[in-house]
C-alpha cells in the first residue's frame, strides 16, 4: 500500500509540473503572437499588399475567415451534393461578411493573384499557430510519458533487486534451518544409539541422556514452532485482527508469565509502567508474541547478576508509544547490529550455547511493522542500560 501510494504522489506531482511548464509555454507563445507574429503580418505583409490598409485591422479578420473556410470546406467535402450547396452559400456569404470591404475593393483593384497570396500566406500562419499551440502538449505528453518510463524502470530494478536479495536470503535461511537442526538431530541420534546398545550403564548416567534427548527434542520442536510463524506472518494472506486493548495491561500480562525465569536465573527484572490504561487497536495474540519473543531474547542472552529494564512511555499530545526492553548485559557487536532482525542472524556462541535461532526478532519487528510501528535497537549506553530494544507505535 505504502509503494502505491508513493507512485501516485509521484504521478501527480509529475503530471502537474508538466501542466505548469505547458501553461508556461502557451502564454509565451501568446505573447509572440501578440507582439510579434500579428504586428508583423499587419505591417509588414499587409501594408506592401494593400497599402495604408497594413495598419488596419483587417489582417486578424483575415485570419479567422482564412480559419473558417478552410475549415468549411472540409466540412462540404464530407456533406452530400445538396446539402453542401447550401451551406456553400451561407458560408459565403457569412465568410464575405467578416471579410473588410476594404481588402476586397483592393483585392479587385490590385488582382486576383496578389489575393490568392494573401490568402495562402494567412492559411499557412494559421496552420503554424495551430502547431505552435499543440507544440506544448505534444512535448509535455513526450517528457510525461518519459518521466513514466524512467520511474517505472527504476522501480522494477528495485523490485528485481529486493527479489534477489529475498532469494538470498532464503537460501541462507534453509541453510541456517538445516544447521540448527542438524545438531540436535544428531546429539538424538548418538544418545538413542548408545542406549539401544547398551553402551550406557547406570541408572543415573542413563536419566542424563534421556534428559538430553528431550531437550534437544524440545529445541528442534520450539525452531519448527518459530519457522512455521515466521512463514506464516511472511505469507500474503496473512492479515491481523485488530482490536481496542489496553497496551499497558498485556505488557503486564506478559512480563509476568517471565517473571519466575528472570528470578531463577538471577536477573533483576525493573519495571516503568503507568498506572493509566492505554488503548490501541492491535492484534492481542500477535502483539503479545512479539513482546514475548522480545523477553525470551532478554531471558536467554542477559547473564545473571544483571538488570533488565522494561519501561513503557506515552507521548499523549504526539500520540506516540514507545516499550523499552534494556538490560546491562554485553553491547552487540556492528556486524551483528547492522543485521539484527533478519532471520538467523546472531552470535554463533548464542547459537551454540543458549539456544537461539535468530528468528524471535525477525518475528517480532515484522508483527511490529505490520501494526505500522517500528522496531529497533538502541546502543547508546546510558546509566540505567548498556543496549536495549525498543517498539516505537504512533497513530
Amino acid at each position: 500500500m505504502g509503494e502505491k501510494n508513493e507512485l501516485k504522489r509521484f504521478l501527480v506531482k509529475k503530471f502537474l509540473l508538466v501542466i505548469l511548464v505547458i501553461a508556461a509555454c502557451e502564454f509565451l507563445i501568446n505573447l509572440l503572437y501578440s507582439n510579434v507574429i500579428f504586428p508583423w503580418l499587419r505591417n509588414e505583409v499587409g501594408g506592401p499588399l494593400f497599402g495604408n490598409l497594413g495598419n488596419g485591422t483587417y489582417g486578424a479578420s483575415a485570419l479567422y475567415t482564412t480559419f473558417f473556410w478552410f475549415f468549411g470546406e472540409a466540412l462540404l467535402f464530407l456533406l452530400p451534393d445538396i446539402a453542401a450547396k447550401s451551406v456553400r452559400g451561407f458560408i459565403n456569404t457569412y465568410f464575405y461578411r467578416m471579410f473588410p470591404q476594404e481588402i476586397g475593393v483592393l483585392s479587385r483593384g490590385k488582382g486576383q493573384d496578389i489575393w490568392n497570396l494573401y490568402y495562402i500566406g494567412c492559411l499557412m500562419v494559421l496552420i503554424l499557430l495551430i502547431l505552435f499551440a499543440l507544440l506544448p502538449y505534444a512535448a509535455g505528453a513526450v517528457k510525461f510519458g518519459r518521466l513514466i518510463q524512467k520511474e517505472m524502470e527504476l522501480r522494477w530494478n528495485e523490485d528485481r533487486e529486493r527479489h534477489q536479495e529475498y532469494e538470498r536470503r532464503r537460501s541462507l535461511m534453509l541453510s541456517d534451518i538445516a544447521h540448527d537442526l542438524k545438531t540436535p538431530i544428531t546429539t538424538i541420534n548418538g544418545y538413542a544409539q548408545a542406549l539401544r546398545d547398551g553402551v550406557v550403564t547406570g541408572e543415573e548416567k542413563k536419566k542424563q541422556y534421556l534428559d538430553a534427548i528431550c531437550n534437544k527434542s524440545q529445541r528442534m520442536d520450539d525452531l519448527i514452532s518459530l519457522l512455521f510463524e515466521y512463514v506464516k506472518i511472511d505469507s500474503e494472506g496473512f492479515s491481523l485482527h485488530r482490536e481496542k486493548e489496553d497496551i499497558v495491561e498485556l505488557l503486564r500480562e506478559n512480563v509476568a508469565l517471565f517473571y519466575a525465569d528472570f528470578e531463577r536465573k538471577g536477573i533483576e527484572v525493573e519495571l516503568d509502567i503507568p498506572e493509566q490504561c492505554i488503548w490501541w487497536e492491535i492484534d492481542k495474540i500477535q502483539f503479545s508474541r512479539a513482546v514475548a519473543n522480545l523477553l525470551t531474547n532478554e531471558l536467554r542472552h542477559v547473564d545473571s547478576g544483571e538488570v533488565v529494564l522494561i519501561r513503557l512511555l506515552w507521548d499523549e499530545d504526539r500520540e506516540r508509544l514507545s516499550i523499552l526492553f534494556g538490560d546491562t548485559g554485553e553491547q552487540i557487536s556492528d556486524g551483528v547490529a547492522k543485521h539484527i532482525f533478519e532471520p538467523f542472524v546472531m552470535g554463533d556462541a548464542s547459537r551454540s550455547t543458549k539456544g537461539g535461532s535468530g528468528l524471535g526478532l525477525s518475528i517480532s519487528s515484522k508483527i511490529v511493522k505490520m501494526h505500522g510501528g517500528r522496531l529497533y535497537l538502541d546502543r547508546n549506553s546510558t546509566e540505567e542500560y548498556k543496549k536495549a530494544f525498543v517498539i516505537l507505535l504512533w497513530n
